[in-house]
């Protein structure tokens, strides 16, 4: 009755504690209230982006808190002094303050992108799987030890019962090993070492497309810069000529040749040029970061690029469609990797079905028991032998497993097919916008060439009371949109090939070339 009694007050704490279990404390009061964090749950030392190394975080005495110390730039700064010739790096121009290029910033990005990062660690943990799916080729070795103290207690029959005969103490102690090998499972560990290999050749395909999506996310925010750097250029060019038009309208309504409203027209337009100047130069400062964010490093006063643009080459913009598209299919590491992953889906769907299969094995076992009776002489056990072990029934769950892989294999192909699809399409939409922007570059720089000329011609005679304002303005207007147009056309060609090279595999880090537009454009 004691021991009902006690059982029942156990439960009814048991029931008490969990009715006070509650998480509500542990988040936010709402959806729609803002969560207080802890004091002990903000970070006590802030860690600056250049601290976080690829193999660890470093420390206030690393050099930590904003990099290199100020030792370390002096000692810099000295070697340069003393070795001037020696070229620098991409992260020594960064931190000098030094104009970066094209090269430098895909240098950069490779360096210190963090999704480069991450799928590199992921690739490492798919060959740590790898190494784990190989070790069922070996042997299981373990070993052990142990000490007991029994208590005997002997007895006789007579009579239909029991009678006591004494009562014995024995404490014995020694050590044991075991050893365990799967001899045979009827290609089971071969299938999951081959799903563990194509899992690990997937993430490394998807590590290559991650670098080429970087060198292409470095290729599109360059050329971003460059046409925000281009529009500050014809901004300012616009700008000058406004004024222009404004000291002549000026000038003719001091001569009294000219009327008031044409000097304010141009005085507004003048204006108006002044607020697109600066709204270019906001836009220069907005590409200047995204580019920083791209290449994951801070952006301020030392991160200088340059702002001459040299339009890429690529091979692939003198090779006719179906061309590319072989190459990508060849080529393309997305689709690699999506190849990987429907081999690695049919190596489980074989595992699964060996699955059913017997398993043999070998074993041996080995115990070494002493006692410190001195009466009694030490124990030696030897056991080795083979094992058949066959899982006959348990429910069901070896076919839904085998049901499961079989679903999976098939949706990886349907993954592939839209890979394939998708690769397809990238390459006709970038092959044609390349196409199409080396007409564009070619159409703007025509018009630039005739809006200055209209230009000059509409001053002349504006200033010859030939022309009015309004056919003056309308021509600096005119040559303002084509100079912007031009910027454009420019940045969209090189990234139309920055894309095609992309969309068929073969970009790499070594993206600009030597070609200038007017060999591309042959």
């Amino acid at each position: 009755m004691k021991e009902k009694f006690t059982i029942a007050a156990v439960s009814a704490l048991a029931c008490f504690a969990g009715g006070c279990v509650s998480v509500d404390s542990e988040v936010a009061p709402a959806p729609s209230r803002y969560w207080k964090a802890p004091q002990d749950a903000v970070p006590e030392r802030v860690i600056q982006p250049e601290d976080i190394k690829t193999d660890k975080i470093a420390s206030p005495e690393d050099g930590g808190e904003g990099g290199v110390s100020d030792g370390q730039k002096g000692a810099a700064s000295a070697g340069a002094a003393q070795k001037p010739k020696i070229e620098l790096s991409a992260a020594e121009k960064l931190q000098a303050g030094k104009e970066l290029a094209l090269d430098d910033l895909v240098d950069l990005a490779l360096e210190n992108n963090t999704q480069t990062r991450i799928y590199w660690f992921q690739a490492k943990s798919y060959a740590a799987q790898k190494g784990s799916a190989m070790a069922a080729y070996y042997p299981q070795v373990s070993v052990g030890a142990q000490v007991y103290r029994s208590k005997i207690r002997p007895s006789l029959g007579y009579g239909g019962s029991s009678i006591p005969v004494g009562t014995y103490y024995e404490t014995g102690f020694g050590p044991s090993a075991e050893i365990s090998w799967m001899l045979f499972d009827f290609g089971k560990r071969e299938a999951q070492v081959e799903s563990a290999q194509n899992a690990l050749l997937a993430a490394n395909f998807d590590y290559n497309q991650t670098i080429q999506d970087v060198v292409l996310n470095v290729a599109v925010a360059y050329y971003d810069f460059y046409s925000a750097c281009g529009n500050v250029e014809s901004a300012k060019l616009s700008l000058d000529e406004a004024r222009t038009a404004y000291e002549s309208a000026k000038a003719r309504f001091d001569q009294s040749v000219g009327n008031k409203q044409d000097m304010l027209n141009a005085l507004a337009n003048a204006k108006n040029a002044e607020f697109v100047l600066e709204q270019a130069r906001s836009s220069v400062e907005t590409a200047r970061a995204n580019l920083a964010q791209v290449l994951g490093v801070r952006v301020g006063p030392n991160f200088v690029v340059s702002a001459e643009a040299v339009v890429p080459s690529s091979p692939e913009t003198s090779k006719k469609i179906d061309e590319l598209v072989a190459k990508a299919m060849r080529s393309r590491q997305t689709l690699l990797a999506s190849y990987a992953r429907l081999a690695k889906s049919a190596s489980d769907v074989k595992a699964a079905e060996r699955d059913f299969l017997p398993e043999i094995g070998a074993f041996g076992q080995f115990s070494y028991t002493d006692y410190t009776d001195d009466s009694r002489g030490h124990q030696d056990t030897y056991t080795g032998g083979f094992s058949l072990s066959w899982s006959i029934f348990e429910g069901f769950a070896r076919k839904y497993a085998l049901l499961n892989a079989r679903a999976a294999e098939r949706a990886q192909a349907q993954q592939l097919k839209a890979a394939e699809i998708q690769i397809i399409s990238d390459v006709w939409n970038y092959y044609h916008k390349y196409s199409s922007s080396v007409k564009q570059v070619a159409s703007a720089t025509a018009a630039v060439e005739a809006s200055v000329e209209a230009f000059n011609a509409t001053k002349v005679a504006y200033e010859n009371g030939v022309s009015n304002i309004t056919e003056f303005l309308n021509a600096q207007s005119r040559l303002a949109t084509a100079r912007q147009q031009k910027v454009s056309a420019e940045a969209s060609l090189s990234v139309s090939i920055a894309q095609l090279a992309h969309a068929t595999g073969s970009l790499t880090a070594n993206i600009p070339g030597d070609e200038e537009l007017a060999s591309i454009q042959k």
